[in-house]
């Protein structure tokens, strides 16, 4: 019977019309006619007993992947190991000579040789680093900090400076008293020294689910601090460095297509943090959100040729003493949420400092890999006097036990502060603090306590007798005496001899 009776029969006999008419089946049954014709010709083949050559083994390999019935991606050329072990007509054991099956579709012009995929690997590397720089040039170099644009000294420049506050795991009283300073102390400028972002979804480090907070809602935090400085009153300079969490990865990430950026209103970083809106400067030196030129330049920003602002490189037990060291000039650094304040001496400056910052964030930042009883970081920000002739006076200032003195004032933990969790914009919630005369006057030394011992009370009398005029003192020397030595001091009893 010949080849086309014997297909009819065949269909005939496989299965009644409505069967037959189903496109299923259809396909099905296209399927085993395929396969038996690649069967027969594979004993063809067997018969011969003659071992294919190269030449044909390359060009079976062609017949597969540019057949339209056996491969849907003809067009491509595109060919698995496992469909020419459906089609093919030679045993798999014969491409053992090309060594590898990648090695044969390269041999066929099926696949890319070495030096093509690496030269278009490059080339794609090189378009991305465009894309990134394009990206860099076009939303972040408008507000980066321009030294020589930069305002200059008149007196006392006063520079109030945050750090490390990690966006929703900010510590709502560290903001509190940051901000009411900022509203009493009006100063000069404003410095959000590095990780102002948690950043979990665009890290590199495992995320952990339920800890990681969205991207958006990190952004919308971050925009909300830097509006809630200029809505308490402040006119001055905002200045935001970069951290390793900080705003020069995000512009890499912003500028790739990666999952975390689903959820994002924008790709534009200036739009995201308000940098046009809120007249930020970002000081993001030795990064690629540095303006241009400058990518190679050390971190952070030289302030007057005389003071070093940047996040910190160093750790352990000393940061600002290793800081002063490396710098060799005063400054101030944050990184290691610890405060910590270092003196030095040299020929050409007698009096440099440099202060290391604490955290503003809360110690729920470090639940996932801190697993101490405690973290060893303290709450706060940093307080900075920069003077025209290059004198530095600066502190720390800790909020942890929430009471702090800053410029001769206190500030003390509103009793209705709440502590939101780290799920949501609760910063948006908060009511800004307003000036009170309690908090906001300067400190007056307290009153001596009314119970004291008699020989606290002779010293006391003494230093007072000491601050008479010599005419009173000359005149009631016993009084004085008889007085300490009867015991009628008040708050204490007379004792009996």
């Amino acid at each position: 019977m010949e080849p086309v009776n014997r297909r009819k029969a065949d269909e005939l006999l496989a299965a009644p019309d409505s069967i037959r008419n189903d496109p299923e089946e259809r396909r099905k049954y296209e399927a085993r006619q395929r396969a038996l014709e690649v069967a027969a010709e594979r004993r063809i083949k067997a018969r011969d007993g003659k071992p294919p050559t190269i030449e044909d083994l390359l060009g079976d390999i062609v017949r597969v992947a540019t057949d339209p019935q056996n491969n849907p991606w003809h067009e491509f050329r595109s060919i698995s190991r496992q469909r020419y072990r459906l089609f093919g007509w030679y045993p798999e054991r014969c491409f053992d000579v090309f060594g590898t099956w990648t090695r044969a579709l390269q041999v066929a012009g099926l696949r890319d040789e070495v030096g093509t995929r690496l030269l278009r690997g490059g080339r794609a590397s090189a378009n991305q680093r465009e894309h990134v720089a394009r990206y860099v040039q076009r939303y972040v170099e408008p507000y980066a900090w321009q030294r020589d644009r930069f305002r200059t000294i008149n007196g006392a420049y006063l520079l109030l400076s945050i750090s490390d506050t990690h966006a929703t795991y900010l510590c709502p009283y560290t903001w509190h008293v940051f901000l009411s300073c900022v509203q009493d102390l009006k100063p000069d400028g404003v410095l959000l020294n590095g990780d102002i972002l948690e950043g979990a979804e665009i890290s590199r480090h495992p995320k952990i689910p339920g800890w990681s907070v969205p991207l958006q809602l990190e952004l919308d935090f971050a925009r909300t601090m830097i509006q809630q400085v200029r809505e308490v009153g402040h006119v001055g300079d905002i200045l935001v460095c970069g951290g390793n969490h900080g705003v020069d990865r995000l512009a890499s990430y912003l500028a790739q297509v990666a999952p975390a950026l689903a959820n994002l209103r924008c790709l534009r970083i200036d739009q995201l943090l308000g940098l046009g809106q809120f007249d930020v400067q970002l000081v993001q030196g030795g990064t690629l959100a540095s303006p241009h030129g400058q990518t190679h330049h050390k971190p952070g920003a030289l302030l007057w040729d005389f003071y070093r602002i940047h996040h910190g490189t160093y750790c352990g037990a000393t940061p600002a003493a290793q800081e002063l060291k490396a710098a060799g000039r005063s400054g101030q650094s944050g990184h290691v949420h610890r405060a910590h304040l270092a003196y030095g001496t040299t020929e050409a400056d007698e009096a440099m400092s440099w202060m290391s910052t604490p955290a503003g964030c809360t110690d729920h930042a470090a639940r996932s890999y801190i697993k101490s009883l405690t973290t060893g970081w303290q709450r706060g920000f940093g307080v900075a006097w920069l003077h025209s002739d290059g004198t530095v006076n600066q502190y720390p200032v800790i909020t942890s036990t929430g009471r702090c003195v800053v410029e001769g004032r206190a500030y003390v933990r509103p009793k209705d502060l709440p502590d939101p969790p780290c799920d949501r914009l609760w910063l948006a919630e908060l009511p800004l603090p307003q000036p009170c005369p309690n908090s906001s006057k300067p400190l007056r030394p307290s009153r001596p306590s009314r119970r004291k011992c008699s020989r606290s009370s002779d010293t006391d009398s003494a230093a007072k007798s000491c601050q008479q005029p010599k005419s009173s003192r000359l005149n009631k020397p016993s009084k004085s005496i008889s007085t300490r030595s009867s015991g009628s001091t008040p708050g204490c009893k007379s004792r009996k001899r």
